[in-house]
């Protein structure tokens, strides 16, 4: 896997919640992961990567820190029901943001990346590219952590 391929979205992450929410994300040290059904993760934003590379990035949350993210926005809900469609909408929005600022750093590698979609749930799970690695680069924040997994092949040139 490039770092090429994935700093945008590191970086686009980053400045997403230092710009939005005040928070200063700090990395830990990138591993590789088992594929599992089980996970820690209660949300999971996922970008599809389509042209030279075939793969996803997904940026995966606690239910706390999403909670703590959302009292930093100020929006007030009347609900828990309202409530949860404003977290999905939110997850959802700033996925659509790292996407597209992501996507513009990837242009001359021809790389196109989907229109992101959130999963929920407790071990909900991703589907992962078959042979690919997946990689976790952990982060942490004073409202807990987060990950942003990445996995993508590079389809063999004919």
């Amino acid at each position: 896997m490039k770092a090429e391929y994935i700093n945008p979205f590191l970086e686009a992450t980053l400045q997403l919640f230092r710009q939005t929410f005040g928070i200063e994300p700090v990395p830990g040290k990138a591993f590789l992961m088992e594929r599992s059904n089980t996970h820690r993760w209660d949300v999971s934003g996922v970008m599809v990567l389509t042209g030279p590379v075939i793969g996803v990035v997904v940026i995966r949350l606690t239910r706390y820190l999403t909670e703590k993210l959302l009292e930093k926005t100020g929006i007030l809900c009347k609900d828990e029901e309202e409530r949860e469609d404003v977290i999905n909408g939110m997850i959802g929005e700033l996925v659509n943001v790292i996407a597209g600022n992501a996507s513009g750093k990837l242009t001359d590698y021809n790389i196109k990346v989907s229109v992101p979609f959130v999963v929920q749930g407790e071990n909900h799970s991703v589907m992962w590219p078959e042979r690919a690695p997946i990689v976790g680069i952990p982060f942490s924040t004073n409202y807990g952590p987060f990950l942003v997994n990445v996995s993508f092949i590079e389809p063999k040139k004919k």
